[in-house]
């Protein structure tokens, strides 16, 4: 499937939405197109944190995800910072790279930090601003794509995979944001 201009436009006018920060902006390493397969028509929203670590710059996300992991691109399609800005990562028309094995058709959105409470670490807080940065760019993909049904954390696309990904501290929130776009559980 090549990206139509309509497809294109679409990402254009999200971004400039939000004021996203597109990836040729703030991104050090060139993404492999040429390996990476098209998506549209998405039925569901998927929020991640990035976990122990708690990394909060889009330049150590694409570190971790094209060197690490050796990834074509970083996974997910949005990263929001802390402050509530908004980088853009996967271009929206490429499938993602967030949840193993089953990407088609979901947006990964990042909360950039880490959300998960354990005893031997210190977490982030969970700001204001990302909870309605992530609502109003939730607000926004729902318009943009109808097909939209379902928004969840990573773990419920994943119930036996052992994740805890997006952390209890943004899973205590996800039910309020479900019924403020009316959306469903996965």
């Amino acid at each position: 499937m090549s990206i139509s201009k309509a497809q294109h436009q679409k990402r254009i006018n999200i971004n400039q939405r939000h004021s996203v920060i597109i990836r040729s902006k703030w991104g050090k390493k060139q993404p492999k197109v040429n390996n990476l397969v098209s998506d549209w028509g998405f039925d569901s929203v998927v929020i991640h944190h990035s976990g122990n670590g708690g990394e909060t710059s889009p330049v150590g996300i694409e570190e971790k995800h094209m060197t690490k992991n050796g990834w074509d691109d970083v996974g997910y399609h949005y990263l929001i910072h802390p402050s509530g800005t908004i980088y853009e990562g996967r271009k929206i028309y490429h499938k993602g790279s967030h949840v193993s094995g089953a990407n088609t058709k979901k947006i990964g959105l990042l909360l950039m930090g880490d959300y998960d409470e354990q005893w031997w670490d210190f977490d982030d807080s969970l700001s204001k601003s990302h909870i309605s940065t992530a609502n109003a760019l939730i607000k926004t993909l729902k318009t943009s794509f109808p097909s939209i049904k379902k928004l969840g954390g990573h773990k419920e696309y994943l119930p036996n995979g052992g994740y805890t990904c997006p952390g209890n501290l943004v899973m205590n929130v996800i039910n309020k944001m479900r019924v403020k776009h009316a959306l469903i559980k996965p």
